[in-house]
This record gives structure tokens, C-alpha cells and sequence, in this order.
């Protein structure tokens, strides 16, 4: 692992704010030796641009069980969308009256080693009113219970330009986190600023997402449309990297075109281009959030009548074969490559056989395989890399049947974000494979 690219304010764990748990787990989590940051960001995990992952954003599979949905979701959305503006989380010029306690699930066992707070503005919103001081414990035992301090620090209202960085001051691996959010920078009853928040980087390692051949299938109702089993909800079948799926929402249908990657779903809703990620968290909630316009929030509890979608005498709909029936793109997840590799990986194929069977019902219609990146790396990369990719996909339709003089491929590159590259949600989002239909 190379050195981390990182400028840092460099901050020696001497926290002085009281752990909340156990006096066992306190005593053992502050009586460590203070820890420089430097050293602790050597053993993080970077990603090809050699810069931290955060581990603690919507895009890593990291969302909130725990919250007060109300008064304490823009807060919610402010700790985890992987965005670096600032949120107003209270009225208040002196800070939220009561702390603000969000408990986040992890997707995997994570284990942190640095905690940070991005840049501030020397003007604006966050010149003395930032959140003043962060504490962020960490069970392995459940969301409810077990916790451990493993860092509690000031947010210094005189430092811009800079992230502020804190090494955790107890290394464990956990799969719930709770952050607690409270007071002011600079508290000031005459200032008319209400207290914001930026975000909290979670640095460090993970451990691999555990996947079951069959974990986003199911059924999740996900709120209105009338209550009960016929509510709104949604349906989704896994078959390899693939998940397709259908749904109802007002009333009117839906269908799903999704790909797991890396443990993750991503998905689209019907002609929507705004992506949504998703787990199946440890309570078998579909948990998400969407990236892009509105970072809104997915949640759905299990349950729900039987949809279009559920198995019996007809397929369920195929995704790409509705949006070339509509003669639109057709974005697909689920064809994963090798890491910086044109070669297709095996747990692609069901997405493969989905977009052939769509071609072959259709013999006469020409198609562009458009490969498409994230921003990381060169133009000139990318564009070779999603030409060899979408190349690939092209070489595969055809030895499998598809009628070569109707298909060209097509490297887009970086060229064609759906969503956002500056966060580690949008880039993933961004990995994707488009049918484009001429009609």
C-alpha cells in the first residue's frame, strides 16, 4: 500500500470527553498511548487514486438504523452522503439543545483508525458555527448495545483550508457505530446562524461484504399507497451480480434494472437515470439511498402482496427489453470486470444473458454497447478502458448468438456521469454498461 495523499492537520489523541458504555470498555479504550495520525493513516485502506476510503457514506453500504427520522435526518444525511457541503442540523446559535444520537450499520466489519471533519470555510456557514464536538463509539454486538468510545474530539473553529483529522484512540473492528453530535464551535446567542455540519470521514479497513447467493430477493414494503400488503413496495430476484426486479408506487408500476458490486446493489427505477444504493441490513431491511439529485432515503421493511415480478407462469419483465421497446437506453449493472481490466468477471453472465435475450427478441434492431467509467484516471484511460470493456461485452452477445452486423461497441470514458464523481457512491454508480437502441 502506497503512502496516503492526504494534507492533514495533525491532531495526538488526548481526547478529554467521557466514554459512553461500560467502565471496563472505557478504561480500556482511553488508557492507550496517544496515537499520531500520520502513522495511523499508514495502515488505511486507499482507493486507485491513493486517497482514504471513507468508509462512514451512503456509497461504502454505511446507513442509519437508529435515528429520529423528524428532527434528525438532515443530520443523518450530512454524516453519510459523502458530500463536503455543510447542513443546518440546528436552529440554534449556541448548538442543538439535546446531543444529536445517530447509530449508523456497517455492511461489514470495519475497523477505524482516523476520524475527520473536511475543510471549513472561513466564512459562511461554518466560521465558529460548526458542530463543536463529535464522539463516535462502535459496538460488534448489536445496534442497540455494547458500545465502545473510539474517538471523541473538538471541531477547532480556527482552522480552514485543511481537514481536521483525529486518530481513533481504540482500534476494534465493528459493525455499528454511533455518533453523537453536540454544542457549537464558538457558541453566540446573538449570532443568526443556526449550528451546521459538514461531514465525518471514517478511515480505515474493511472486511469483505458478505454476500448470499440469494440476499436481495425479496419483497419490502416501502411505505403509503394505501397501507398494508398492497402498499407500495418492491420486489427484487437475484441471480448472480444480476437483480431485477418490480414494484408499485402510487398506484402505477415499476421495473428494476440493478447489479451488485462489490457486496453493494445499485439500482434504476423504470426510465429514472438517478441510481439508488442498497443493502439488506441486519434487521432484512432494504436500506438505500439515491444518488444524485436529492440523496433521498430508501427504506422498506419486509413484506408485501405478490407483484409482477413474483416467479409463476410468465418471466418477470426484462429491463433492457422495456427500455428498447420505449427506444431508450437501457442502463445495466451486474457486468463487473477485473479492477482495471477488460475481462468480464463469471458472476456477470445472468446480466449478459439478460441484455441477449432482449436482442434476440429483437433481430433487426441495432444497438450501441456503451462501456462507461468513473473519473478516476486520465480521459485517455478511461476511454480506452470502457472501449475494451464495451468491446468485451460485444465479443460475448455475438459468441453466444447475437447478430454481429447489428451491434458496435462504444467507450464513453468519464464523458457521461449519471451521478456525482466526487463521492465514492457516484463513481461506483457511474461503472455501468448502456444499451442505446436506434430508433
Amino acid at each position: 500500500m502506497g503512502r496516503v495523499r492526504l494534507t492533514t492537520v495533525l491532531v495526538i489523541a488526548a481526547f478529554a470527553l467521557a466514554a459512553c458504555g461500560d467502565s471496563a470498555n472505557e478504561s480500556s479504550a482511553s488508557s492507550q498511548a496517544p496515537v499520531d495520525v500520520e502513522a495511523s493513516l499508514e495502515s488505511v485502506s486507499v482507493d486507485p487514486e491513493g486517497e482514504p476510503i471513507d468508509f462512514l457514506t451512503y456509497g461504502a453500504g454505511a446507513f442509519p438504523v437508529r435515528f429520529d427520522r423528524a428532527t434528525q435526518g438532515t443530520a443523518a444525511a450530512a454524516v453519510l452522503d459523502g458530500r463536503l457541503g455543510y447542513a443546518s442540523i440546528s436552529r440554534s446559535p449556541t448548538g442543538p439543545e439535546q446531543p444529536i444520537v445517530l447509530t449508523v450499520e456497517l455492511p461489514a466489519e470495519t475497523t477505524f483508525a482516523v476520524f475527520g471533519i473536511p475543510a471549513q470555510s472561513s466564512f459562511g456557514c461554518c466560521s465558529n458555527a460548526h458542530i463543536g464536538t463529535v464522539t463516535v463509539e462502535g459496538s460488534n454486538r448489536s445496534p442497540d448495545e455494547g458500545y465502545v468510545r473510539l474517538a471523541s474530539f473538538h471541531v477547532d473553529p480556527g482552522i480552514y483550508d485543511e481537514k481536521q483529522l483525529f486518530p481513533a484512540d481504540a482500534q476494534l473492528p465493528v459493525r455499528w457505530v454511533r455518533v453523537t453530535l453536540e454544542g457549537r464551535q464558538v457558541p453566540d446567542p446573538d449570532d443568526y446562524r443556526g449550528t451546521a455540519f459538514t461531514e465525518l470521514f471514517g478511515y480505515g479497513t474493511q472486511a469483505a461484504i458478505p454476500l448470499d447467493e440469494d440476499q436481495f430477493t425479496g419483497r419490502w414494503l416501502t411505505g403509503g399507497g394505501g397501507g398494508g400488503e398492497n402498499g407500495n413496495r418492491i420486489e427484487l430476484i437475484q441471480e448472480g451480480a444480476l437483480v431485477t426486479g418490480c414494484g408499485t408506487s402510487g398506484g402505477s408500476s415499476f421495473t428494476v434494472s440493478g447489479g451488485i458490486e462489490n457486496g453493494l446493489l445499485r439500482y434504476v427505477v423504470g426510465a429514472d437515470t438517478v441510481p439508488i444504493v442498497a443493502v439488506i441490513n441486519s434487521e432484512n431491511q432494504l436500506s438505500g439511498a439515491m444518488i444524485g439529485r436529492s440523496f433521498g432515503r430508501v427504506i422498506g421493511e419486509p413484506g408485501g402482496a405478490p407483484t409482477s415480478c413474483t416467479p409463476g407462469a410468465s418471466p418477470p419483465p426484462n429491463p433492457v427489453a422495456t427500455a428498447l421497446n420505449e427506444c431508450r437506453a437501457a442502463i445495466v449493472y451486474g457486468v463487473n470486470f477485473d479492477v482495471d481490466s477488460d475481462v468480464i468477471r463469471r458472476d456477470a453472465e445472468p446480466a449478459l444473458n439478460q441484455i441477449l435475450r432482449a436482442l434476440s427478441d429483437r433481430p433487426d434492431m441495432a444497438v450501441v454497447i456503451e462501456g462507461h467509467t468513473d473519473s478516476d484516471g486520465s480521459d485517455q484511460y478511461n476511454i480506452d478502458l470502457s472501449g475494451r470493456r464495451a468491446a468485451a461485452v460485444v465479443s460475448w452477445l455475438v459468441a453466444h448468438g447475437a447478430n454481429s452486423e447489428k451491434l458496435t461497441a462504444s467507450g464513453r470514458g468519464e464523458a457521461e456521469p449519471i451521478a456525482d464523481n466526487e463521492t465514492s457512491a457516484g463513481k461506483a454508480s457511474n461503472r455501468r454498461v448502456e444499451v442505446q437502441p436506434s430508433c
